[in-house]
């Protein structure tokens, strides 16, 4: 039931090409808007590109928690910087409890433990 529940969450997030990404630390709490990818895999993760230039890096030098957001959902989270590129920063986040708002399908909110 868990597997059920952890894909029906990772489906949801693949469907959104961008998120806003929140993180706190020494640059204060920063939102902005990051394209999201989510890679198949046999532990299919979550992947933001933040720009080389964004304030979120250096807060996610001293804290991994962040939390990614859309209208349709929000996922809590822990952040790793894992490539460095030319104009973006690849970062891995690793789910740990998502909200999945209510729609046309269900009429409760739903939270997915990871």
């Amino acid at each position: 039931m868990l597997d059920k529940l952890h894909n029906q969450a990772i489906d949801t997030i693949a469907t959104t090409p961008t998120c806003i990404l929140s993180t706190t630390g020494p640059a204060g709490l920063q939102a902005s808007p990051v394209p999201c990818v989510v890679r198949d895999g046999p532990e299919r993760k979550v992947f933001l590109l933040v720009p080389t230039t964004s304030d979120h890096l250096f807060n996610l030098e001293q804290q991994a928690k962040v939390v990614l957001a859309t209208e349709r959902w929000q996922l809590h989270g822990l952040a790793k910087i894992i490539q460095p590129g030319l104009y973006h920063y690849m970062v891995k986040v690793t789910p740990v409890r998502m909200q999945i708002e209510a729609d046309g399908n269900s009429r409760h909110r739903e939270t997915i433990d990871f």
